[in-house]
């Protein structure tokens, strides 16, 4: 570039992309400005693009660049270090090929990756998806084929680069999209080529980006490809609808079993697996949208899908304390807590399909829900404690603005969060709540139960009278628990006697009047807080019986008569009905 074609130009804030596309958002300058002395040279006449010929406020200017007659090209420095002083400095561009290969290990399984790519169809207005794995050994691929708005080359390109929307800009009502990275991140997760084709309404021209991560890492450059090898781009052009988007993942080597070999029939069974396990798992994620009175239509390899509410709200038995508005900083979070219907109020193929994808323990906790989508199911979020088999029917959904996504920390897959600290006093106290609600349809069976049997309690602990006044406390050696350690023929009885003489005659019993005295509200219950033990211990107590010659029935009924089991029935109840 010769001296007298050298003029500075000094860009907007939205003239990010150089070269001559850009000159519209340019403004050309003299160099002979005070605030551009510094880099020397002569002074120039404005840019001599006629057209180009803008004017923006001072306050707009960005960036400067040597800017070319012909080319307008080569971005040099920025308006800041003029002002600064000119301080030196390098442009470090990020090296292509490990940072993509760095972006397969985000941690997405096949199904969270496919969800997150149907996030980006529903944005783009789609109403019909479908959804095909086609196993073909080695050559396997999967397709995702929506008849949304479609994208014209500009936005196709902006789509295929990374973070093309900044997690800090406000989306639209039906925009699911959060960092703009999900469509490279979910598809390099299962595969080293994305191929992306689209077609606006009425365009005639279909446009086609491709990443192949095995181009990338030869050349180690951000080589987006212009085209597809004809084998895909036929393939995906007889998928397109006249407007829509075709996705294509294609050297599936994260999905395909490396143990079997891609050509195995192993390998094959556990690719159509998959299907099966994606298919369940989109049920669940887009229920809602697939239950609206205009519905999105979703299809796994030609078999549609059937939303799975999770709450059983068409269930007359389904019981709900109704919704309440939590605010965090200034924005509405919605929480709807559900208890489920009992085991005996559901026919046997509702019993099942209410277990969800890991049955009914591992299904109960929090729904939360960010614009009808679900981000993650059944988790108790870090506040609603262990999940126990006496309170497996509780289930709460919530739904939360896309506004506070960086308050509960969504992660880029869509399937992690962390509920906010100024959340957790509330979360908590409805958890607690609607647990004991679900204990409660337990301890009420267990409570017929109880009365049906009518029975005098086994207590852990006597107490014994003396004529001289006062009250001392002998372990019960009937209770079911004393007697089968004494009955034990490998322990020795003496010993076990010994213990049990000196546990007694050392009970602390002043003290423990002295504290129940000074907090008697507080004061804890046998294995209060302590569900799991206490079903571990009927499990043991259970199995001990049945080898005494007890049937799995007479052993529950005798054990739902002693102590701590008495303060437990609704675990009693549970625990009775898994065995059935």
């Amino acid at each position: 570039m010769s001296a007298d074609s050298n003029i500075f130009v000094v860009s907007d804030p939205a003239g990010a992309q150089w070269g001559k596309a850009s000159c519209n958002t340019e403004r050309r300058m003299p160099i002979s400005s005070p605030s551009l002395s510094q880099f020397g040279g002569q002074e120039r006449s404005f840019c001599p693009h006629p057209s180009k010929r803008l004017r923006f406020p001072l306050l707009c200017w960005h960036r400067i660049q040597m800017c070319d007659p012909v080319t307008h090209r080569e971005p040099h420095a920025t308006i800041e270090d003029a002002r600064a002083g000119g301080h030196d400095y390098e442009i470090v561009e990020p090296s292509a090929s490990p940072i993509l290969e760095s972006l397969r290990a985000f941690g997405y399984s096949p199904q969270t990756a496919l969800a997150d790519l149907i996030d980006n169809s529903i944005s783009a207005s789609a109403f019909e998806i479908r959804v095909q794995l086609h196993w073909m050994g080695s050559s396997s691929w999967i397709s995702i084929t929506d008849n949304g708005d479609g994208m014209d080359e500009k936005t196709l390109v902006a789509a295929m680069r990374l973070g093309s929307q900044s997690p800090l800009n406000d989306r639209s009502k039906g925009d699911l999209g959060r960092f703009g990275l999900g469509l490279k991140t979910a598809s390099f997760s299962q595969g080293r080529q994305l191929t992306v084709m689209s077609r606006t309404p009425k365009a005639e021209n279909l446009h086609v980006r491709q990443w192949d991560l095995d181009v990338v890492q030869r050349t180690d450059e951000w080589r987006l490809l212009t085209e597809a090898p004809s084998e895909i781009s036929e393939s995906m052009a007889e998928l397109l609808p006249d407007s829509g988007t075709v996705v294509a993942l294609g050297k599936l080597d994260r999905m395909l079993d490396k143990v079997f070999g891609a050509e195995s029939a192993g390998s094959q069974a556990d690719f159509l697996k998959i299907v099966d396990s994606v298919r369940r798992h989109l049920e669940l994620v887009f229920h809602r949208y697939l239950s609206r009175s205009r519905p999105v239509r979703i299809w796994v390899n030609g078999q549609q899908l059937i939303p799975w509410d999770p709450f059983l709200r068409s269930h007359m038995a389904t019981s709900t304390t109704g919704k309440e508005s939590i605010w965090l900083a200034g924005y509405e979070v919605v929480v709807e807590p559900f208890v489920l219907p009992h085991k005996s109020k559901l026919s046997e193929a509702e019993h099942e399909a209410a277990a969800g994808l890991d049955g009914w323990n591992a299904s109960q906790g929090f729904y939360v829900y960010r614009k009808d989508r679900l981000l993650v199911g059944g988790s108790w979020l870090g506040v609603g404690g262990a999940k126990e088999e006496h309170s497996k029917l509780a289930r709460i959904a919530i739904e939360i603005p896309s506004t506070l996504d960086h308050l509960w920390q969504v992660d880029v897959r869509k399937s992690s969060i962390k509920a906010p600290s100024g959340m957790l006093g509330d979360l908590r106290r409805i958890a607690r709540a609607t647990k004991k609600d679900a204990e409660e349809v337990y301890r009420f069976r267990g409570k017929q139960t109880a009365s049906r049997l009518a029975k005098e309690y086994v207590v852990a602990w006597d107490a014994i009278g003396h004529r001289s006044g006062g009250t001392s406390y002998r372990v019960n050696r009937r209770h079911p628990l004393v007697a089968d350690a004494l009955s034990d023929g490998l322990v020795n009885k003496t010993a076990v006697e010994r213990l049990l003489r000196f546990v007694e005659e050392t009970v602390p019993v002043t003290q423990i009047g002295i504290a129940v005295a000074e907090s008697l509200d507080s004061t804890k219950g046998p294995f209060q807080d302590e569900g799991l033990e206490v079903r571990d211990q009927l499990e043991f107590m259970h199995q001990r019986q049945i080898a005494k010659g007890k049937s799995s029935s007479e052993a529950l009924d005798f054990l739902a008569t002693a102590e701590p089991f008495i303060y437990y029935l609704e675990i009693v109840q549970a625990f009775r009905e898994d065995l059935e």
